[in-house]
């Protein structure tokens, strides 16, 4: 079959068939198609071309042998008398066959084209519906009534004159607007009949939604309150604090940084010669805690747990302007007060739960926390101390971090008399021969973290630590060392600063990596 088009057509069109084209005569459906495809290839008034298209129609099944026979549609052709003859009674036998003619003379009609625009140049199919409607065209597909002096919306003709569909204000026409400033009855009557015209269906539902959403709005702040685990403390880095509220939390907290770590110089002592006793004077004395805790409740924000007793608005329970007693001041013993019969509707009281309850942050959690903290160290001490050889770190400032510290090396190379001196140190103050020490102390990187347990002064270190090994005013107490199994380089900074983010989660990953890989070595 595709030999047999090939060579035909070729005969036909003096040139070899590609075959592309042989492939798309198989998609041709019908004969119709067929002659409307070869009009513009090939000549129906010549014999060859004639024959191959009826060969074609039969061989692809889009004709039978006695209509192939029949010449083209192209070709015009005189019916004879006989047909012409047999034609009548066919078309009185079905009728129907005449409006199959009636609708292809139709068709063969001249094409009415219809303008898109009017004569003003507006587009001819906007369509303006009876009544007010809300439009939101601004005056673009219908025309302009005019602007609305009270909020500035454009009105066009489908909203009409009358009221504003937003704030409620009259709008009019130039027109309109003359005759009612003239102050005649019929300016009047004009005013009164605009400002009385039924607003669009669904206005009031759309009213009634917009206030809803202003008044939610408006009480947003005490619906979506959060639930601040730390809301029970107080911290000076507060990003929700003002200015003024974070200076005198500050000031607080040096107070009171002061007062604990005070000078033994300033302390008092109770000498009982009855009792053969020395008393020392509490740091902080009862009257001292009762105003840390006033100041700050006073900067606590209004939607905290010292302002709920005055928001409440339930008029059967008694509100006192300070709800959080201390637990240790004496008091009048509450007296019963009977409230009716407790199965009556009157004896119900709501509870007075505003949907937000006072909680306590513990202190594992904040230790759990990794927030970035790193501190930076001279070697050989900082790769003694991420060996976990090193368990105290000294200082002579006092901080109150606790959980995961970085710790990094500053740019300073580790001295080799300095490294011998330490490793004899604590070999002696282990007393353990066998200690592996790191073979590298490299400077200017991050070495790793250690958790941070605690932060005494150097009487309480004493205390705890009869054989510590550090003599500075304040001791960190570190455990859980982690060493990292590659060094990032990082530039120091004073005390305690806040890690590069990217290098930060580079270390987090490299350490979950080594803590995997350790996990499947000891399976």
């Amino acid at each position: 079959m595709n030999q047999w088009i090939k060579e035909e057509l070729s005969k036909c069109l003096q040139f070899d068939i590609p075959k592309e084209l042989i492939a798309y005569i198989y998609t041709i459906q019908n004969a119709d198609e067929i002659d409307g495809y070869f009009r513009t290839l090939l000549d129906y008034n010549n014999p060859q071309h004639t024959a191959f298209m009826r060969e074609l129609k039969i061989k692809l099944g889009h004709a039978t042998p006695e209509s192939g026979n029949a010449e083209p549609t192209g070709k015009s052709k005189q019916p004879n008398s006989r047909q012409t003859k047999s034609a009548k009674p066919a078309s009185s036998v079905a009728p129907s066959t005449g409006k199959a003619s009636a609708q292809e003379s139709g068709s063969k009609k001249k094409t009415k084209f219809v303008n898109l625009y009017g004569q003003d140049g507006e587009l001819a199919d906007v369509i303006l519906l009876k009544g007010r409607h809300h439009c939101d065209c601004q005056a673009s597909k219908h025309r302009l009534v005019n602007n609305c002096l009270h909020c500035g919306r454009i009105v066009c003709e489908q909203e009409g004159s009358g009221p504003c569909l937003f704030c409620g204000s009259l709008v009019c026409t130039e027109n309109e607007q003359r005759m009612i400033e003239s102050s005649s009855r019929k300016g009047d009557n004009l005013r009164r009949s605009l400002m009385e015209q039924n607003r669009p269906a669904g206005w009031e539902e759309a009213l009634a939604m917009r206030n809803r959403l202003l008044e939610y709005d408006r009480n947003s702040e005490k619906r979506t309150t959060v639930i601040d685990d730390e809301a029970d403390y107080f911290k000076t880095h507060s990003i929700w604090l003002s200015d003024a509220e974070r200076k005198k939390l500050e000031q607080l907290e040096e107070e009171l940084r002061e007062k604990r770590h005070a000078s033994r110089l300033a302390r008092k002592v109770t000498l009982d010669f009855a009792g053969r006793q020395v008393l020392d004077e509490a740091v902080l004395s009862t009257e001292d805690v009762e105003e840390i805790f006033r100041q700050a409740s006073l900067v606590d924000a209004p939607q905290g747990r010292y302002e709920r007793g005055k928001e409440n608005n339930d008029p059967g329970r008694m509100v006192h302007d300070n709800d959080d007693v201390h637990p240790t001041l004496c008091g009048p013993a509450p007296t019963f007060i009977d409230s009716g019969d407790a199965g009556g509707q009157a004896g119900i009281r709501p509870s007075g739960y505003d949907g937000v309850y006072s909680r306590v942050q513990d202190k594992e959690f904040l230790e759990m926390s990794d927030m970035r903290h790193c501190l930076s160290m001279h070697q050989p001490w900082a790769s003694l101390l991420v060996a976990g050889i090193k368990r105290h770190e000294g200082r002579t400032w006092y901080s109150s971090h606790r959980g995961r510290l970085w710790i990094a090396a500053t740019a300073k190379p580790a001295c080799p008399d300095m490294i011998r001196e330490l490793e004899s140190f604590y070999r002696k103050l282990y007393e353990d021969d066998s200690i592996q020490f790191p073979t590298q102390y490299p400077s200017g990187c991050l070495l790793g973290c250690v958790s941070v347990r605690d932060c005494l002064p150097q009487e309480e270190y004493r205390k705890q630590h009869p054989n510590g090994e550090s003599d500075s005013p304040f001791v960190f107490v570190c455990e859980e060392p982690q060493e990292l199994p590659i060094r990032f380089p990082i530039k120091g900074d004073h005390k305690i600063y806040l890690l590069d983010s990217k290098i930060h989660q580079a270390s987090v990953k490299a350490l979950q990596r080594l803590a995997k890989h350790n996990k499947q070595v000891e399976e």
